[in-house]
């Protein structure tokens, strides 16, 4: 399964309260932590994951959102320490990039 197919199933979770079932309780850090070892995981096994490559370079050169200090870093603060409306912010991001690439 590709890296953005896995994080919006994460979102639809997270929408209807079962976000618990994919990292425990919301943190920032652990989502950021299974999206790197998720993509490093691709990497390693010889996977191309083209479109997560495209989604942090629309993230960065478009939204302007993905700052040298790394996206959770900044979401967690634009969203007052609050986990998982930082959260909600990335994967907001994702399914808004995922829309774009399907039209």
């Amino acid at each position: 399964m590709r890296l953005l197919d896995y994080l919006i199933l994460i979102r639809r979770d997270m929408i209807a309260g079962r976000f618990g079932m994919h990292l425990g309780e919301p943190d920032v850090d652990r989502l950021l932590g299974f999206v790197t070892g998720y993509h490093a995981c691709q990497v390693v096994n010889g996977i191309d994951d083209v479109e997560y490559g495209r989604f942090r370079d629309w993230l960065r050169d478009v939204k302007h959102e993905f700052p040298p200090e790394g996206w959770a870093a900044k979401y967690l603060r634009d969203c007052g320490g609050n986990h998982e409306q930082a959260i909600r912010k990335y994967l907001d991001f994702v399914a808004e990039f995922v829309a774009l690439s399907t039209k």
